[in-house]
């Protein structure tokens, strides 16, 4: 019928997202976007805000539950339940516990920048994995601590908003394609000779990550081996010369290189590991290092690499 457009499951709708995210296409018409967003269980993303003060944004629950975290609180939506936003100052965090499904509804176009966004990460996130499997499941573990350090500082990071610190989180470790397998992978000591192309790969995070995500996020990421008393690397940068989102990352770093088995070191677990950073304030931010401390004592980071005393 004339006027009349259906939608079925095989429908080739266009769709975007990563591995625990699917935004799929329904309908578009001027502005107007109508799209349905599947989230895996124990998810979590974000609603930021939008740079246009009239954008609208809609969210219907079909099936499945997502946790919002408003007003210092947490309100559960169940199937039925909505919430839309409007002139948002500040991230909403939101978290998933079983696969859920949700309507998502907006009168200002998102879909081709979100896609081309997400076809960007999955891109990077497959030549870290084809690489080296313990880079990409090490830095999915950095987002995820990165992600929880930035919920208690986030009064600190001005100016950097949650999906910014997980993009550099996540991808903190990208420049590590252009290492040689036989050094990445390598059991044991580094000679000096080597260990210069692992002190590159800082640097060739940030160009990789500078085309698509800009100059802030690639900061971020180039910085995350500096320490606060111009020990680290690539360019020994000192104190203020490091972001406080760069040092969030450096501590969440070395936290799971600490507690991860790498095949060679001594694994720690988490609270050993915590202590030691806490240990270190001449490298390590005493503010980033004393919220993961506080996150491991209340059991809040679920750490995959060791287990708690």
């Amino acid at each position: 019928m004339e006027g009349v457009f259906i939608n079925s499951a095989e429908t080739g709708n266009p769709e975007a997202g990563l591995d625990s995210m699917r935004l799929r296409l329904l309908a578009k018409r001027d502005d107007i976007e109508i799209m349905v967003q599947t989230v895996l269980p124990n998810a979590v993303f974000w609603v930021t805000p939008a740079e246009d003060t009239e954008a609208l944004e809609f969210f219907f629950v079909v099936d499945g539950s997502v946790e919002l975290a408003v007003d210092g609180g947490t309100r559960v939506l169940h199937p039925g339940d909505s919430f839309y936003v409007s002139g948002l100052k500040e991230d909403i965090l939101l978290k998933t516990e079983q696969e859920t499904r949700i309507l998502y509804v907006t009168n200002r176009p998102v879909f081709d920048s979100l896609f081309g966004f997400q076809d960007d990460l999955t891109r990077l996130l497959m030549r870290i994995n084809d690489k080296d499997h313990y880079t990409f499941q090490h830095s999915k573990n950095v987002l995820r601590y990165s992600a929880k350090l930035y919920e208690l500082l986030k009064d600190e990071c001005t100016g950097v908003s949650m999906d910014d610190m997980a993009v550099a989180a996540l991808f903190h470790d990208v420049g590590k394609c252009f290492v040689p397998d036989e050094i990445l992978k390598k059991n044991g000591a580094l000679l000096p000779s080597e260990y210069r192309y692992i002190m590159r790969h800082p640097m060739d995070s940030a160009r990789l990550l500078r085309p698509h995500f800009g100059d802030r996020i690639a900061e971020i990421a180039q910085n995350h081996h500096e320490r606060l008393d111009g020990s680290g690397y690539p360019l020994g940068l000192a104190a203020e010369d490091i972001s406080f989102e760069a040092r969030i990352v450096a501590v969440a770093d070395v936290f799971d290189a600490m507690i991860s088995d790498r095949g060679y070191n001594h694994v720690k677990k988490p609270l050993e590991a915590a202590r030691e950073l806490c240990s270190l304030p001449h490298l390590f931010d005493e503010r980033v290092t004393s919220a993961l401390m506080t996150l491991v004592k209340s059991d809040q980071l679920d750490c995959i690499g060791g287990a708690q005393d």
